[in-house]
Formats: structure tokens, sequence, C-alpha cells
């Protein structure tokens, strides 16, 4: 179950990714490939300093952590992204700053996910919070607070990239302005979480 689940994951990805390059060329290429920087740092981070959750033994992995967990979040992102969109009529990622209504929409998707997500990772043990993580029907009350962020959060992060990097023509520029963002707000991301999560007591 846990290989099929891993297979399909991977499979959305790459449909997510070749949508991504078809509909919006090198942006898209782009986005997407911030996307997986960011899910594979956050994650990798999460495992190494044994942060909010673990995850059961799996197939295939990308560093420390289960290649799911690190491209989840690429593909969930980007979904996000364009439903918010096709509601909005902004394009997010070459339109400069996502306005507080495209914002707000992603984060709405986002929460909806984690209520998909998390029961369904419980139920087929793929994902242990910590013990004692304080949940509603199997959604961890801290995710309805860290999936929105990090979407939110990825999205500021890529339009100040794309602006400095004069609309993403130099890719040189473009990729160092993601590296200066995008590390940082996948390291702060998790420890904040965590410590928001142990100062809640949730």
């Amino acid at each position: 179950m846990h290989l099929f689940i891993e297979v399909f994951t991977l499979a959305c990805f790459l449909l997510a990714a070749a949508h991504a390059w078809a509909s919006r060329g090198g942006a898209g290429a782009w986005f997407f490939a911030s996307l997986l920087a960011l899910g594979l740092v956050r994650e990798n981070f999460v495992i190494l300093v044994r942060y909010l959750y673990e995850f059961a033994p799996l197939s295939l992995m990308l560093g420390k952590a289960p290649l799911i967990a690190s491209i989840i979040w690429g593909f969930s992102i980007y979904v996000a992204v364009v439903w918010a969109e096709g509601l909005t009529g902004e394009d997010a990622l070459q339109g400069g700053r996502p306005s507080a209504k495209l914002l707000g929409l992603v984060a709405v998707f986002m929460i909806a996910l984690a209520c998909f997500y998390e029961p369904f990772l419980g139920l087929i043990g793929m994902a242990r919070w910590e013990v004692g993580t304080r949940a509603i029907r199997g959604i961890p009350w801290i995710t309805w607070i860290g999936y929105p962020t990090l979407a939110v959060g990825a999205l500021l992060a890529w339009s100040w990239a794309w602006k400095v990097s004069r609309g993403g023509s130099a890719a040189a520029r473009l990729a160092g302005a993601l590296l200066l963002t995008l590390v940082p707000l996948a390291l702060a991301h998790a420890a904040g979480l965590q410590a928001l999560k142990d100062f809640l007591a949730w």
C-alpha cells in the first residue's frame, strides 16, 4: 500500500510539473523546481532534527526524507495556486505580488488538503506525529497553521525572487534569489511550527 501511494504521488507530481511547463513555460518550470527544493530542504530538516513527525519506513527516499514528503508540497501548492488563479483571474507567477484574495484562497485550499491528507496518512500508518499531538478527527491542530503558511510563504518568496531577477530573465539571478529565500523559509517554517506547537501545548 505504501509503495503504491509513493508512486501515485510521484506520478501526480510529474503531471503537475508537466502542466506547469506546458502552460507557463520557463516561469512554471522554475516555480516547480523551487517548490521541490523547498520541500526537499524542509522535510530533510524535519527528519534530521526530529521535529513534528516521523514516517514509517518507505521505499523511495530523497536524502534522509521520504520522497513523498519532499514532493507532496510542490504538487499541493501548485494545485492550490491554479485553483486560486481560476477564481481570481490573476497570474500568481508573473503578475507581481499576489493579491490578498489569491493568498487567502491558496490558504483555504491548503487547509482543506490538510483535512484530507492527515487522516489518510494516519489511517495507513504512513506519518506519525509526536506523541501527545492534539488533533481532531485525525487532523493535528498545528496543520491548520502549517499547511497554509508554507504555501503563502512560498508564493511571497517566489514573487520577490521573480521581481529582483527582473522578470526571471536572468536564470542565475533568479536561482540566487530563490536560494536566499527558500532555504531560510524551509528551515524557519519547520522550526517555527515546532516552537509554536510546544508553546501552545498542541
